[in-house]
């Protein structure tokens, strides 16, 4: 899948996001797709809606799985960044309900994103 390809299969997969997708993107461009994707999930956070997140975390593990390697570093930058947003927004309990059910290559750039983050953090607390 290439990056002409990604906004196609979220407006199919996520009709209630079609409208977004068409306003919103460039054509060709899967980071905008992705962040209308991430809105949206982000939206189905504060409404507690945990079917519609796990479906939102679906899309963006077939738009990964099925990517070329633009595609995925889109997916990994614009969508698994926002899972900080997603986990501040759900309670713990629901954190851990979507952690536990969360697609294994999302889980996997979601603890990368963390390692980095922290050892980011390291880095600049050691060079003061």
């Amino acid at each position: 899948m290439n990056q002409y390809e990604v906004p196609a299969l979220i407006a199919y997969k996520l009709p209630e996001v079609r409208d977004a997708i068409i306003n919103r993107i460039t054509w060709g461009s899967a980071d905008n797709a992705l962040l209308v994707l991430a809105e949206y999930t982000q939206r189905m956070c504060m409404l507690h809606d945990l079917p519609a997140i796990q479906k939102c975390m679906k899309v963006a593990d077939k738009i990964y799985t099925r990517g070329n390697v633009a595609v995925k570093t889109a997916v990994a930058n614009t969508f698994v960044k926002s899972f900080n947003e997603f986990r501040d927004t759900c309670n713990k309990v629901e954190w851990r309900f979507l952690q536990a059910r969360m697609p294994v290559h999302l889980y996997s750039l979601y603890i990368q994103e963390l390692v980095n983050h922290k050892s980011t953090l390291n880095l600049s607390v050691a060079d003061r």
